[in-house]
């Protein structure tokens, strides 16, 4: 009897991480994310925008500004927050880029690996239109 409850407990262990991502899937498909457009960084762009927040993320958020012509000369400040799971790791980040232009904040949201996975604006702040 003992095989059958590892069994039953292992089955139900993976239909309940199956369901988990399901539900993420169809979340985010409802949500509508898609990836922000990509486009090379200006020149010197990385390091401006290592100079107001120094994380190895900046190159693909100078890539997902330059893709939305967002020009890093108008980056008033860039702050990082993260997400973590529950034993602790980091699961993603959130960018904060300040704008000289307008107010609020420009967000590029990455997972864990620095992959942007959307990118929006909050507090009043707008993105130009995407190339």
């Amino acid at each position: 009897m003992t095989g059958g409850t590892v069994r039953k407990s292992v089955s139900l262990r993976t239909v309940l991480r199956g369901g988990a991502i399901a539900s993420t899937v169809l979340v985010a498909a409802c949500a509508g994310l898609s990836p922000p457009p990509q486009a090379a960084p200006e020149s010197g762009a990385v390091s401006a925008l290592d100079r107001l927040s120094p994380n190895r993320c900046n190159g693909a958020v100078a890539s997902s500004l330059a893709g939305v012509r967002i020009p890093v000369s108008d980056v008033r400040y860039l702050a990082y927050g993260l997400y973590r799971n529950i034993p602790g790791d980091i699961v993603g980040y959130d960018a904060w880029v300040g704008l000289n232009s307008q107010p609020g904040a420009v967000v590029v949201q990455l997972d864990e690996y620095c992959a942007p996975r959307q990118i929006y604006a909050r507090e009043g702040a707008r993105l130009p239109d995407a190339r």
